[in-house]
């Protein structure tokens, strides 16, 4: 009997111990503002005179943290149901408190919190975010069935209750077959949104705000940015879903929307391998940037949220202003710790087309014979690597410090060669959940895979069937010449493989 009593102390304490060591791994929290690592996870300029430099971690680590609280849907007026604002001003705010998390659930959860949280985010007004049948209907935006609006959001906080957007969840978060999906290529139609505002309401073009989010310093400004503003309101309502203006891109090319499932997989961020993707802490560092840091960042002396030669010292009490409306605020590293949990644990909606597996054997086939398993290989559906952009040459440098393959394409190369988040690069994208995108190529100007392989999108007659610029009526869609050549039953059976994966 005191064998066993001794036998099961041992193994209560063994556990005890396990649990301890377990939480103290979920605890093991990366640094997010290590300016080594940011050094080491940016790649640089194809231009290699234009010197980079980034907030001091002492400036980041003054700038007050984020306080998040529970966040509740938005629905459109017609369907919200009977008081539910009400209800809402009603509530005491709950704050997401991080020194409590232990499990890996907890964090999961928490960082859904985060994903969700409105950065741009104002009192509840009568006119609300334009959320009308008629905007939905005319701006082309999705809901559920129940008419929930999931790229903004409610939250009750000290102030009261705000409405805001601006969250990851409202790029990166999609809806199929009524269902919302984070992570997905996202189909809000922000550009579209933004352009029916300034009309109906007579909103003056904005030009400081269109050149600190775009502006690159070292280069010509006219693929940056367009000061007519007529010309500039027909661009934005031009832009269509699952596409949209990027901050530090050039403004007359915008970026289709990345999907983040299954981005643990993946090497590179960002359409031109910006930055690197070796680690959870690589995630959290490029989540920062993109939710307004980079903006602080100095590109030959230009500071986008300053201006041209600013040397002014950036503190918590020197406010700054983002055109996102992320004011003087940061994540705090346990908040961006849970963010890139969740995001990490995200998965792609169950795919409803079914294709007989005779037809897959083919088009697999097709895929490994046209040599789109070089660049494409399974299980990611990318080989992770870099492709040169046209005009721009490799040095013996990038050979040994990333992982490239060396070949061109020959896509549009203004997004990688004349922006300030550009690298001379292109990265090789998975394939994975390519048959719930509505855009593809760098710019999305196509928004079928039926386009990709559509030998007419190289002629300059070429009607683009996504992203086209108001200006022009044809275009030429230029690059990835593959696959193009086969005969119709081949390009049949490809198509039907790659809406499988």
């Amino acid at each position: 009997m005191g064998k066993r009593y001794s036998t099961v102390i041992l193994l209560a304490g063994l556990l005890l111990c396990l649990g301890f060591s377990a939480q103290k791994m979920l605890l093991d929290i990366p640094k997010t503002w290590d300016m080594e690592e940011i050094k080491r996870f940016h790649l640089p300029p194809p231009d290699t005179s234009v010197i980079i430099e980034y907030v001091p971690e002492a400036t980041y680590y003054s700038l007050d943290e984020h306080r998040i609280y529970k966040t509740f849907p938005v629905y459109i007026r017609e369907h919200e149901p009977p008081g539910y604002l009400d209800s809402l001003k009603e509530l005491s705010p709950e704050l997401i408190d991080f020194s409590k998390l232990s499990t890996q659930e907890d964090w999961i959860a928490a960082g859904k919190a985060v994903y969700y949280w409105p950065v741009d985010q104002r009192a509840v007004s009568p006119r609300g975010q334009f959320l009308d049948s008629s905007v939905i209907s005319m701006i082309g935006i999705e809901t559920t069935p129940e008419g929930i609006v999931p790229y903004t959001q409610y939250t009750r906080t000290p102030e009261g209750l705000r409405q805001g957007g601006q969250s990851c969840a409202s790029c990166h978060t999609g809806i199929v077959n009524g269902k919302v999906y984070d992570g997905i290529q996202g189909d809000f139609p922000f550009d579209r949104l933004f352009g029916y505002i300034r009309e109906k309401f007579d909103i003056p073009y904005n030009e400081s705000g269109v050149k600190s989010l775009t502006i690159t310093p070292w280069i010509e400004e006219r693929v940056n940015w367009m000061s007519d503003s007529s010309s500039q309101l027909e661009f934005l309502k031009a832009i269509p879903p699952g596409v949209m203006v990027r901050q530090g891109f050039a403004y007359n090319y915008p970026l289709a929307v990345p999907s983040l499932v299954g981005i643990k997989d993946i090497k590179y961020l960002d359409h031109t391998g910006l930055m690197r993707h070796d680690n959870i802490g690589d995630l959290m560092r490029y989540a920062a940037f993109n939710q307004g840091l980079d903006m602080l960042t100095s590109y030959n002396g230009y500071i986008p949220m300053r201006g041209f030669n600013s040397h002014d010292e950036i503190t918590a009490d020197s406010p700054w202003s983002h055109p996102f409306g992320n004011v003087n605020k940061r994540y705090s590293d346990a908040q961006l710790f849970a963010l890139a949990k969740y995001i990490y644990s995200l998965e792609a909606p169950e795919n409803p087309q079914k294709f007989p597996q005779e037809l897959l054997n083919k088009g697999k086939t097709v895929f490994n014979r046209e040599g789109c398993v070089t660049c494409h290989p399974p299980p990611f559906y990318t080989n992770n690597q870099l492709l040169p952009a046209t005009g721009y040459e490799p040095s013996a440098s990038d050979f040994e410090k990333y992982d490239i393959f060396n070949i061109s394409v020959e896509t549009d190369s203004v997004t990688t060669l004349y922006t300030r988040r550009g690298t001379g690069f292109y990265k090789v994208p998975s394939l994975r959940g390519a048959w719930m995108r509505q855009a593809f190529f760098h710019n999305g100007n196509l928004s079928r895979m039926e386009d990709v392989l559509d030998p007419q999108r190289l002629e300059d007659d070429y009607i683009p069937t996504g992203f086209k610029p108001a200006t022009k009526e044809t275009m030429a869609v230029k690059g990835h010449p593959f696959g193009m050549q086969i005969s119709e039953e081949e390009k049949e059976a490809l198509l039907a493989y790659l809406k499988s994966l």
